[in-house]
């Protein structure tokens, strides 16, 4: 008797979390967010994510997202991603590259591969949050940031400088932004923001960018040399 109370008791419990996460994935609201310059310019590729919190899933599946090597260059030029996913670099050249990193939050190396190789290698999980540069050992011009967060609400601006982090659910939140030109900590432009059942969500960043000097890039289709 007591046995099929406690079962009773148990699916009722069951059946009323389940209702609650429907519910409250039902009342779940975009925000949109816009980055600007102090010019009043759109900025791209800023990563726009919350502070991490215990209302953050732990990875159960690994996602795992493509930076590209096409025409000498690592496509896209920013990456955000969530710690326990994996980046492919795939060489869509017809020349070799050598992707590394010396960054803190992963370190690693892919040696010389071409175009088309079923290089295992060339997948890297990464597994520490932060801030993880990579580039190609052989040309000195390619760089690509990867921004790994502990968060699955992320999202990362396009050309109008726009972005936006979906299925929020009711609740006060903070928002963070990060880019390879920030100049600032991520924490010194956070914001605050209620989301409301069928308010729209909108949060405005105006950052100040630094100057991040770049290596010389060789012409596009340079000849015979295959650099």
């Amino acid at each position: 008797m007591l046995n099929n109370q406690l079962i009773s008791r148990l699916n009722f419990m069951f059946t009323t979390f389940v209702v609650l996460i429907l519910f409250s994935n039902l009342n779940a609201q975009d925000l949109h967010i816009q980055v600007l310059d102090k010019q009043q310019k759109p900025i791209q590729s800023a990563v726009l994510y919350i502070k991490h919190s215990s209302l953050d899933k732990p990875k159960q599946i690994t996602d795992t997202k493509i930076v590209n090597q096409l025409d000498k260059e690592f496509i896209p030029y920013v990456t955000a991603i969530q710690k326990g996913d994996a980046i492919h670099f795939p060489n869509a050249d017809n020349i070799r590259h050598q992707v590394y990193s010396f960054s803190q939050a992963k370190q690693f190396e892919i040696p010389l591969y071409k175009a088309n190789t079923n290089n295992l290698s060339s997948t890297i999980t990464f597994d520490q949050t932060g801030v993880v540069a990579a580039a190609c050992n052989i040309h000195d011009w390619m760089i690509t940031y990867i921004y790994v967060v502990a968060t699955d609400k992320y999202s990362v601006s396009d050309q109008q400088g726009k972005a936006i982090i979906s299925n929020l659910i009711p609740g006060q939140y903070e928002i963070l932004i990060w880019h390879p030109k920030l100049n600032g900590s991520p924490e010194s432009y956070q914001q605050s923001i209620s989301i409301v059942d069928n308010v729209p969500a909108t949060l405005t960043f105006e950052i100040d960018q630094k100057t991040v000097l770049q290596a010389w890039r060789a012409p596009r289709n340079s000849g015979s040399r295959n650099y």
